[in-house]
């Protein structure tokens, strides 16, 4: 019965674009809290479980954006 569960690429994109919306909310948010980029980094990873990389990539896109 166990076996290696495969992620489609349409599911694949879908967790990435829910990625993407939940980070720059947090972005946003943190943002609005006067958070420096450190703490909203932290946030990125321990709530949505993003690797420092993946968030920081996030933090550099919509970081710059207009709040």
């Amino acid at each position: 019965m166990g076996g290696t569960v495969i992620e489609t690429e349409s599911e694949r994109l879908r967790r990435e674009g829910i990625n993407q919306g939940k980070a720059q909310l947090l972005i946003e948010m943190g943002q609005k809290e006067g958070l420096d980029d450190t703490m909203i980094l932290k946030r990125m990873q321990e709530w949505i479980g993003l690797s420092l990389e993946q968030a920081a990539d996030y933090l550099e896109q919509y970081g710059k954006l207009p709040v």
